[in-house]
């Protein structure tokens, strides 16, 4: 057990991410033509603390919660989309082996610096032989695979009884199991490096790196008899979109930012008048005071939801039922609305808005593409909330 003596406050960890903006900003487009984030970025983001943001104390992580990590989320958002999804995916990560089996979680950090990342949907292959599985397949989408060491999988367990329904589990495998097929071509965020990572042959993994959907979002996971905060008593799917969603956030607020600092100094011509600049003119004005408003109602929004987790677990309690699919809608409607305000922007610049060289445009592609993720995209999110308010059957993940 590697327990940290003595751990930065969040405020620095936050404070770090965002002396890291200019940098992001300063390379995003490089990142995009790479298609993943550079071994520099990534070092730069180790060192600042960012990789042990949730991970648990014993195991040399800092252990605090998802306010604190949108903080930081929306703050590399701002500078580059694709390095908050990627960074925060793998954070995230560390949150999740917290879960698992203390000897998975003895194994995995070993090198309490090691990279978890993967891919969730139960895609691959599944049999159990004694001591544990054989898995095998392929998994799409697997964000900042480049820089992982060990990668959770998912298939679904073959059935004890033929006609109880599909139980699907997640599999830790390390990174000498796994080929990644360089795949990733994508509109919007480009430089998640969100490739295939394939198993040909089936491997062996033992059944402390296994564990079933069910049980991580009991609030009683195996890895809760050793990590007690309640922290990783909360259900992963009632919590994990905000590392998705805080980057949509990001992403709108960094646009914004971007884009008064271009009405200030670009200069623009409208038929019959002299060049003036974009910032006096009415509808550049208009983009911006909409697009602030909306950035605004999303940072309350989004404070206080993960300031509501932090309230529940210092009463000593867990999320209920109705604040997770509250957060759920919120979630979705955060990528939304993050969306409307980017879109604000880029339309007020007209043709200019789509050369290359524009954040801009980057910003709106990106945070199109986030919008649509399956745990994010209003048509799939969205009516859990109505559901569960008119006393419908929940059909969504929470």
């Amino acid at each position: 057990m590697l327990e940290v003596k003595t751990r930065p406050s969040a405020d620095q960890i936050v404070q770090a991410a965002h002396d890291l903006v200019p940098r992001l900003r300063e390379r995003a487009r490089q990142t995009e033509l790479d298609r993943h984030i550079s071994p520099e970025i990534i070092d730069a983001c180790r060192a600042a603390g960012i990789f042990r943001l949730m991970q648990p104390q014993r195991f040399g992580g800092y252990a605090y919660g998802f306010s604190d990590f949108v903080r930081v989320q929306t703050e590399l958002a701002s500078g580059c989309s694709s390095t908050a999804w990627a960074v925060g995916i793998s954070a995230l990560h560390n949150w999740l082996i917290g879960l698992f089996p203390l000897d998975a979680q003895n194994e995995i950090w070993s090198d309490p610096d090691a990279l978890i990342n993967g891919a969730y949907a139960p895609t691959g292959t599944c049999d159990v032989v004694p001591g544990g599985y054989r898995v095998a397949g392929s998994w799409a989408w697997a964000s900042n695979c480049d820089h992982a060491q060990w990668f959770v999988v998912s298939a679904y367990l073959p059935k004890a009884d033929p006609a109880g329904p599909p139980m699907a589990a997640w599999f830790l495998v390390p990174r000498d199991a796994i080929r990644i097929e360089d795949d990733w071509y994508a509109m919007g965020m480009a430089g998640t490096g969100s490739k295939t990572i394939v198993i040909d042959e089936p491997v062996f993994v033992p059944a402390h790196r296994a564990l079933t959907v069910a049980e991580m979002n009991s609030g009683a996971a195996p890895g809760t008899l050793v990590n007690d905060d309640l922290l990783y008593r909360e259900t992963f799917t009632g919590t994990a979109p905000f590392t998705l969603c805080s980057v949509s956030f990001g992403i709108a607020k960094g646009a914004l930012a971007s884009f008064i600092e271009l009405a200030k100094t670009k200069k623009t011509s409208q038929p019959g008048a002299p060049p003036a600049l974009m910032a006096t003119l009415p509808a550049v004005q208009a983009a911006i005071g909409e697009a602030a408003a909306i950035v605004d109602a999303l940072e309350l929004l989004m404070t206080r939801d993960v300031e509501e987790i932090d309230t529940v677990h210092a009463r000593g309690t867990t999320l209920a039922k109705d604040q997770r699919v509250r957060h759920r809608r919120d979630h979705s409607f955060i990528a939304k609305e993050s969306a409307r305000a980017v879109g604000l922007l880029y339309d007020a610049l007209g043709a200019s808005g789509g050369m290359l060289s524009s954040p801009i445009q980057r910003a709106w592609r990106d945070v199109n593409l986030v919008k649509h993720h399956l745990s994010l995209s209003w048509p799939n999110v969205g009516p859990l909330f109505g559901q569960l308010v008119t006393d419908q059957p929940l059909r969504g993940t929470y």
